[in-house]
């Protein structure tokens, strides 16, 4: 385990950034934007990056504090008397701080303390905020446990809620909306809340809007919309901000007054908080004006592309943004792709571009904003904490607490859903976040810990990347280095493979071809009778899974299907009855054909004849090889074969049929049953499964994150290989019912027979 965690934490990248040299990137101030702080980069992904070095430390951060520890003492925050001069200069100067921000020798760097300003929302977090948290005094930690009790206080100062609320602040001065995944404990109800109250509290007439799938995660107890009304009223009660409540109505909550007729004051503030549903209901958030909007629970809002597509162009006055939008989530049991496609496409709808400095080699990729769960976290190991009590997180201590949780979660959890769920509330990376949300039907111990074998193992990087080619009569594979070297262009004569899953804003939506292993030639007997060297027909097998729509049609973007394509080496007496994914595709061409034609050239590269099986409810691929005169490599549907429960409407004909969910359903079981056949033995004695011979990483995510809701293009196309593999069994059950019975009395019969 030591060996472990320090290779988790010499390789984490959020920590491999803080410690790299910065010298060489641009100042976003002297890139034409708003950044009065000088607190931001802009990296060579074209994202954003955040400041902060290695050796940056808070000090004496009580300074920002002040106005709280007065009223900690005194109970209340000032002893002038209301509307005297003192009393509006007080007033007057906190509400400045608390528009503007406030600067004080607080940041130690280069051995030297600098003035460092907390933005105006953080002011007003750290002193005009009550929430429930960590008593300091009370925490200890034992070498089984460690433990603490909550109070009722404002804030602490907290290095990771700093650069959060500077990126918030950063957004707004430039026009961008922000995206972010973030991790249980981290006090983002607290500040968005807060932030809320904040706006309402100082600027009249003005409107925010909260948002989330369903209203109870706003206006119950501890949702967004409660902790605001409660900030509104601590402002009302406790404060020298007093505008007046209007209407207590959760849904509706108004500040201003009413005159004794009943009628409201032409004097009242008229600001205004909504609570909407986005339900069935992507409109929600427009029609209002409002200067504020912001979303809860992102990864349970399936509809949010229908939300933002009416609300962000909503939040625009001719060509000027006069309108902010957060969104936030995390991890949660359910369909993620949605979110995660936008949080790793930031730019479709205007959200600030990170360079994704938390992922494991993304540094050429933008994404959302992120927050780790080891960054501003409370705890203590091995006497070390990773917070200190100026609110510096020591990023080393805080990965060795969450490695440290993660073992003891995996000891005793109920179950391995509540592992895997555990891992995607707590992630330290977005990945993390992304594919650690929910078992599933594909889900084990043994299946997450390949999947992180084939992310992190540079073994398994033996491909090669590119495309086949006619020459003459013979096809050819050319690696996209290749190409490249005889002049052809990057995203013209080739393409990347696509990384993503879902695939993400900046890929092309093309693909190439991924090889794994050549093929194979044995001397085999063909038709004729001849002695030939060659690839025997029968030895590979290919599932293809293919869109229905040309994807010139607009209203086709990424987020919609890819063809998915595997060559698959099958067991038989040439290889030893070994088994393993040799090829693959995913991607998608301009036109169906196009993709069509990469499987027909595999077919012949591998020799896939009678073995191309293809889903054939969409798409034009039957016809295609049938241009071609290639239906000698198209398999007829096998499902026929076998199980009453997958026969239907079935015709003997070329492709196979899923469609309809029955048909679904028990493909889903054979595909299971396939990945974890075993096929072996490991080194170390342990069951080799089937699923470990798929090299394919993109595939085995899809495996992990696979749910009934979302698009699973992979997924969908090793369905059709599960039914090959079953048909394989079947064929091979017959062959063996219809051998003949070896008899005692035949006298050929080896134990009969005389040896001399």
């Amino acid at each position: 385990m030591n060996n472990s965690v320090e290779e988790y934490i010499r390789t984490y990248p959020f920590l491999q950034y803080i410690k790299e040299d910065k010298s060489h990137y641009t100042h976003a101030k002297d890139a034409g934007y708003d950044d009065p702080d000088d607190l931001f980069l802009i990296g060579d992904s074209g994202g954003f990056l955040l400041n902060i070095h290695e050796g940056d430390r808070f000090v004496n951060t009580h300074l920002f504090t002040q106005m709280a520890d007065i009223y900690r003492k005194e109970k209340t925050y000032t002893r002038f008397k209301e509307d005297s001069i003192p009393h509006m200069q007080l007033r007057k100067r906190e509400e400045y701080r608390r528009r503007h921000g406030y600067s004080a020798p607080c940041l130690l760097r280069d051995g030297k303390i600098q003035e460092v300003r907390i933005t105006g929302s953080m002011y007003n977090y750290l002193n005009y905020t009550m929430i429930e948290l960590l008593d300091v005094s009370t925490a200890k930690t034992t070498s089984k446990a460690a433990t603490g009790k909550k109070k009722y206080d404002f804030p602490m100062f907290i290095d990771a809620q700093f650069w959060t609320f500077h990126v918030m602040d950063f957004a707004i001065r430039n026009g961008f909306h922000l995206i972010i995944d973030k991790t249980r404990r981290g006090g983002f109800s607290y500040i968005m809340a807060a932030d809320s109250a904040n706006e309402l509290n100082l600027n009249p007439r003005k409107v925010s809007i909260h948002v989330a799938v369903d209203k109870k995660y706003l206006t119950a107890t501890g949702g967004l919309t409660d902790f605001t009304i409660n900030n509104l009223r601590f402002y009302e009660t406790k404060t020298p901000f007093r505008r007046g409540i209007l209407s207590t109505d959760k849904e509706n909550y108004r500040l201003g007054f009413k005159l004794p007729s009943g009628l409201e004051s032409p004097k009242s503030w008229k600001s205004a908080l909504f609570s909407v549903s986005s339900f069935n209901n992507p409109n929600c958030a427009i029609g209002k004006d409002a200067v504020k909007v912001k979303v809860e629970e992102l990864s349970t809002m399936e509809n949010f592309d229908d939300f933002m597509s009416v609300t962000e162009p909503a939040m625009r006055t001719g060509s000027y943004v006069t309108g902010h939008l957060d969104c936030w989530g995390t991890a949660t049991a359910g369909n993620m792709q949605t979110f995660e496609q936008n949080f790793y496409s930031p730019t479709s709808y205007h959200f600030m571009p990170f360079e994704n400095v938390w992922d494991k080699d993304c540094r050429n990729e933008v994404c959302g904003y992120f927050k780790p769960y080891c960054w501003g976290l409370q705890g203590e190991i091995d006497g070390v904490l990773s917070m200190d009590e100026d609110g510096n997180s020591n990023l080393e201590a805080g990965l060795r607490v969450a490695y440290k949780e993660r073992a003891h979660k995996k000891e005793t959890a109920k179950t391995f859903s509540d592992y895997i769920n555990y891992l995607g509330q707590y992630a330290n990376m977005p990945a993390e976040s992304f594919s650690s949300t929910t078992e599933n039907l594909f889900s084990s111990e043994e299946l997450m810990a390949w999947e992180e074998r084939l992310r992190t193992d540079n073994a398994f990087k033996f491909y090669v990347d590119g495309m086949l080619y006619e020459k003459g009569n013979i096809v050819e594979f050319k690696t996209n280095a290749r190409i490249e070297a005889e002049g052809g262009k990057h995203n013209v004569d080739f393409f990347d493979w696509i990384e993503g899953v879902p695939i993400k804003g900046h890929e092309h939506h093309h693909g190439c071809i991924r090889k794994w292993f050549n093929p194979q030639k044995y001397q085999y007997t063909d038709k004729s009778g001849n002695l030939v060297m060659g690839v025997p027909p029968g030895l590979y097998s290919i599932s293809y899974d293919p869109v229905g729509v040309n994807k010139e049609n607009k209203l086709i973007t990424n987020k919609h299907s890819h063809n998915s394509i595997k060559v698959w080496m099958n067991p038989t007496s040439y290889n030893g009855f070994k088994t393993a994914l040799v090829a693959a595709y995913y991607g998608r061409p301009e036109k169906l054909e196009e993709a069509d034609r990469i499987c027909y050239l595999l077919a012949r590269y591998y020799n896939c004849i009678g073995t191309v099986g293809v889903e054939v409810n969409r798409g034009e691929t039957v016809t295609n090889f049938k241009k071609w005169k290639a239906t000698k490599y198209l398999m007829k549907d096998p499902v026929q074969l076998w199980d009453t429960s997958l026969k239907g409407s079935v015709t003997a004909d070329y492709g196979i049929i899923i469609g309809d969910t029955a048909r679904k359903l028990e493909g889903l079981r054979l595909l299971k049953e396939m990945l974890y056949s075993e096929i072996g033995k490991d080194e170390l004695g342990r069951p080799k499964r089937l699923f470990q011979t798929i090299y394919d990483y993109q595939s085995i995510l899809e495996l992990k994150k696979w749910n009934s809701i979302g698009n699973f293009d992979r997924v969908s196309e090793m369905i059709i290989r599960a039914l090959q593999w079953k048909l394989t069994d079947v064929e091979a059950a017959r062959e063996l019912a219809h051998r003949k019975k070896v008899l005692e009395t035949d006298k050929n019969n080896i134990f009969k027979r005389e040896w001399f």
